[in-house]
């Protein structure tokens, strides 16, 4: 790595889950201060054992549902508060409920899966 974000300050919104980590992972790598949410708790200490034995980074964390808009506004104002900006945002929250034909969904998993996939592209802009 060279270092490309050297300096930067970078949320990964969703930065524990498995595309999530990896691009946290890769920023770190990069040399940019990361700043993930998560919701899940021992994905957080997932993530900060890993970078630790990866030789560590400025990894923090914010456990925030990304689908509050209020959440998020507070955490991105904080961020911005103790770095004095915001270079990058990168959006890896989403899931889906595989297996299922999207005629034989029940509405609530229908719902939930728009909520989880649509609604943190909006608040987190």
């Amino acid at each position: 790595m060279n270092g490309r974000f050297a300096g930067q300050v970078v949320m990964v919104a969703g930065g524990t889950g498995g595309l999530g980590r990896a691009v946290s992972l890769a920023f770190l790598g990069e040399g940019a201060k990361v700043e993930v949410t998560y919701v899940i708790p021992e994905e957080w200490a997932e993530l900060q054992e890993l970078v630790a034995k990866l030789g560590g980074g400025a990894l923090k964390g914010h456990e925030v549902d990304v689908t509050d808009e209020a959440a998020v506004d507070r955490v991105v104002d904080g961020i911005v508060a103790e770095h004095g900006k915001l270079d990058v945002l990168v959006n890896t929250v989403g899931g889906y409920a595989g297996g299922v034909k999207l005629w034989e969904m029940k509405t609530e998993v229908f719902e939930q899966m728009m909520a989880l996939n649509l609604r943190p592209g909006y608040t987190l802009a």
